[in-house]
């Protein structure tokens, strides 16, 4: 056998012994972390408020009538999706990121 295609095959089997303990590793430090992840209920807050306040002061009745839909809806598609869904009217604390704000 030729010196390179030992040097072939050892890099080769390395690599791949590498590689197979690389996800090993990071499959068993991640194992944990995942399982309390699809044990958390994902939660996003819709801040009417907010929503109301992007309306134009002269809106007419349709207008208010229709971004307050857009407003149910999006809480509707967000809930369909999985996400638990709750009015900024109740939170005590929560990160930014969590916020669904109006489009503009």
């Amino acid at each position: 056998m030729p010196a390179n295609t030992a040097w072939l095959i050892a890099v080769l089997l390395s690599s791949g012994l590498g590689s197979l303990g690389g996800y090993l590793a990071t499959s068993r430090m991640l194992e944990e972390p995942l399982q309390k992840l699809s044990l958390t209920t994902p939660v996003f807050v819709l801040d009417r408020t907010h929503w109301v306040k992007a309306i134009p002061p002269d809106a007419t009745p349709e207008v208010i009538a229709k971004a307050m839909d857009e407003w149910r809806q999006k809480a509707d598609r967000l809930a369909r999706a999985g996400y638990l869904v709750i009015d900024s009217g109740m939170v005590v604390a929560a990160p930014e990121d969590v916020y669904v704000h109006a489009e503009k």
